[in-house]
């Protein structure tokens, strides 16, 4: 595992992507427990016609069951717009997040639910 960024009381878990390293959406949150977290997400562009309600409802269908049956529960959920990096007015997508979070008792089990989190597809397609 590696770690992507760290700030006070939350480490971002990176995942690679051939030779890039990025955000794999799974954090570690130390706030007075420990609490591995990640987030789920559907793409508008993947159904243009699907009301948000529905995008949701795939994320929480697909992962979230998984999630459950691990002890995670429903953290929250956004929609995201993802922005052009060059012209912020246009938006080249809309996610559709769900976080998921479970609170341990043992370093260990972070490791092993990180590893868990890292591996599961958190892109839900159509």
């Amino acid at each position: 595992m590696e770690i992507y960024q760290a700030e006070p009381g939350e480490l971002r878990i990176a995942e690679r992507v051939r030779l890039h390293i990025m955000d794999s959406g799974v954090r570690v949150v130390l706030n007075g427990e420990l609490i591995v977290q990640f987030t789920a997400r559907s793409q508008r562009s993947d159904a243009p016609s699907a009301q948000p309600a529905e995008l949701f409802g795939r994320v929480r269908h697909e992962i979230g069951e998984q999630a459950g049956e691990r002890g995670y529960e429903e953290l929250g959920s956004e929609i995201v717009e993802v922005k052009d990096p060059v012209d912020q007015a246009r938006v080249l997508d809309v996610w559709h997040e769900v976080t998921y979070r479970k609170a341990l008792t043992a370093v260990d089990e972070a490791v092993a639910e990180v590893r868990w989190a890292l591996d599961l597809e958190k892109y839900v397609k159509p």
